[in-house]
């Protein structure tokens, strides 16, 4: 289910939603964009008002990686700046919004904002990401260490958007008068999860710890790929329909199990990888599933997951217009992960449906060689 302080407020905002589809951006009337693009300037402005407050508040003071006192966190890329510079042009990349075409999100992002965080120092940042972020460590067998630091980086992005949107909440909260207490509650439960992976992937890379994450897929593309993008998702239902994660039991003791994806763009070639911490035994059957695909259908599979899952994605802005129009892939692209359930409805089944990877090979499949940069 995705996050952020735009879906909250598009959540609030949208109360008549009652179906049992999950509500989909994608599906907004060219009236309502209209009234977006009205109201732009006056929402972009309280609603930055907003993010800066939340910003300064939702800091610690402190790098959560080596606990030292900061004033000064480092402008961190969530994917390596260095790959996303690969596929930009003229320093541009276009992002979720631009995709979707939502009046009230930025089409696209310069290298340098382009998922950016702000929770750890600087002289932190430049060492302990040095191996991934090395374009050489990809000329040769994946070790536990280079696993460990993607998966720390992505924790670290989880771990402040989280406490981020629990400040964003609080605010939003007094401002609006509606009360996101319980959305809030769930929001830290999930930051002490993600503080907990982060610490665990850190043990990992400092004592190099063998054989805690599982690397069930990776690839080398002798092609560069016009997309980038690298984070931790939740799968729901595997390639038959079964369950893995109820991403709607806010039960305290369960337990949300991620896979961590990444796809870099090299300057000749495309990494393409998917690995788990060992102890998540609920992806076995979605592994074999996987393993038993072509590689044309494996690279289908993990594109159209990256567009169900998540919205941190960065894309060339060459992209052919035909692809950037293409209404499946904008409608996968835009569900946002919420909606009630109508009458006579299941929590489960909508979950299925609403997930269900069955669609896989119906929108265009940015790894694939024929959309290469």
């Amino acid at each position: 289910m995705r996050h952020s302080p735009l879906n909250a407020a598009l959540c609030f905002r949208n109360r008549e939603v009652t179906m049992d589809k999950i509500f989909n951006l994608s599906n907004i009337s060219e009236n309502q964009k209209k009234e977006m693009l009205e109201s732009k300037a006056e929402f972009g402005k309280k609603q930055s008002q907003l993010a800066s407050e939340s910003r300064k508040s939702s800091k610690s003071g402190k790098c959560l990686y080596c606990k030292e006192p900061t004033t000064s966190y480092c402008n961190s890329h969530s994917i390596p700046a260095s790959f996303l510079k690969n596929i930009a042009k003229d320093g541009k990349l276009l992002t979720h919004g631009g995709l979707i075409d939502l009046p009230l999100l930025n089409a696209d992002s310069g290298v340098n904002n382009a998922g950016t965080f702000h929770i750890i120092c600087r002289d932190c940042d430049s060492k302990i990401f040095s191996d991934y972020e090395n374009k050489a460590t990809y000329d040769s067998d994946i070790k536990q260490k280079t696993l460990a630091q993607i998966a720390m980086k992505n924790y670290l992005k989880a771990v402040s958007q989280r406490a981020f949107e629990i400040a964003f909440h609080e605010r939003l909260s007094d401002d609006s008068g509606i009360d996101l207490s319980s959305i809030n509650n769930i929001k830290d439960l999930d930051l002490k999860d993600n503080v907990r992976g982060f610490e665990r992937a850190k043990k990992v890379d400092l004592k190099c710890v063998q054989d805690e994450y599982y690397l069930f897929f990776y690839e080398k593309l002798s092609y560069v790929v016009p997309i980038a993008f690298q984070h931790k998702i939740a799968l729901a239902v595997d390639l038959e329909g079964g369950g893995i994660n109820n991403l709607y039991n806010h039960d305290p003791k369960y337990k949300i199990q991620h896979l961590h994806l990444a796809v870099f763009p090299l300057e000749e070639a495309s990494i393409v990888m998917m690995f788990i911490d060992k102890k998540d035994a609920r992806y076995r059957q979605f592994m074999r599933q996987f393993k038993s695909l072509s590689l044309e259908d494996k690279l289908a599979l993990i594109n159209y997951m990256i567009f169900l899952y998540s919205e941190d994605f960065f894309l060339s802005v060459s992209l052919d217009e035909e692809i950037v129009n293409d209404e499946k892939l904008k409608s996968v692209s835009g569900s946002l992960g919420f909606g009630l359930i109508g009458s006579g409805g299941s929590a489960i089944d909508a979950l299925k449906e609403n997930y269900s990877l069955s669609g896989f090979k119906d929108i265009p499949s940015l790894l694939s060689l024929e959309h290469s940069a």
